[in-house]
């Protein structure tokens, strides 16, 4: 069975319970932060003296809500170009890296603002053969709004990166070459699954269709998908047996 590596993190293993589990004490919160509650405390100095010679001291503990890196409001979670007309108003696609010829379909914004805020835009500018599942607009409203949230605080960037970087992989894997002998190998235990009907037209990578394929780009090529590729959500080796 042929291997597609992904381009490689080393705490991918990660991401699985890092997506669905919420920033904790262990996330350098404390309980002040993680609370969206105020507390008022209030403390009686007067040892054994009357109530009416007591001195009260009040102490207003107001918590910090974390402040997300990007807004959730600021995100587009929808399409607004019809999916077959994706890349139409671009000449010459292989005049652009992946990243740029991305910022040219207004479907892809969302995934262009998470590189971004992730620091990953220099990985789909460099030099080389790389394929690109791009998740649209609609994909990123798939996922729950808890937990998209919860990836755009600042303490969770390591997180959001983990799952982006699902979507990269270091070679040039055009459509025609995905079979239902492949996976997606995350590291030695995890895979993504890669599914093929009709005859190798409708693909789905990890539970993700391929909706746009093939668009090549100066240093790879872009498939556009219907969903977030969740770590999470891939198959076991067991599952292959």
């Amino acid at each position: 069975m042929k291997m597609i590596k992904v381009k490689s993190f080393a705490a991918i293993v990660l991401a699985s319970a890092a997506f669905y589990g919420c920033a904790s004490s262990n996330d350098g919160m404390d309980n002040t932060t993680a609370s969206d509650v105020s507390m008022s405390e209030t403390q009686t100095m007067a040892g054994d003296t009357d109530d009416a010679d007591a001195v009260v001291v009040t102490e207003e503990v107001v918590a910090v809500t974390p402040i997300a890196t990007i807004p959730i409001a600021a995100l587009s979670l929808e399409n607004t170009e019809e999916i077959d007309n994706m890349f139409d108003n671009v000449a010459n696609t292989e005049s652009h890296s992946l990243i740029d010829l991305a910022k040219q379909s207004p479907n892809l914004s969302t995934f262009v603002q998470l590189m971004e805020t992730a620091g990953l835009t220099d990985d789909l500018k460099a030099d080389g053969s790389y394929t690109l599942f791009a998740p649209t607009n609609e994909a990123f409203s798939k996922v729950s709004q808890e937990d998209l949230e919860n990836l755009l605080l600042p303490q969770n960037k390591a997180k959001l990166s983990e799952i982006l970087m699902v979507h990269i992989l270091p070679n040039e894997v055009g459509s025609t070459s995905f079979n239902e002998t492949q996976r997606i190998s995350l590291d030695k235990d995890r895979y993504i699954p890669v599914t093929t009907q009709l005859g190798g037209k409708q693909i789905a990578v990890g539970g993700a269709n391929i909706i746009v394929s093939d668009v090549e780009a100066s240093n790879g090529v872009i498939h556009v998908v219907d969903n977030v590729i969740i770590p999470s959500k891939v198959a076991m080796e067991d599952d292959f047996r």
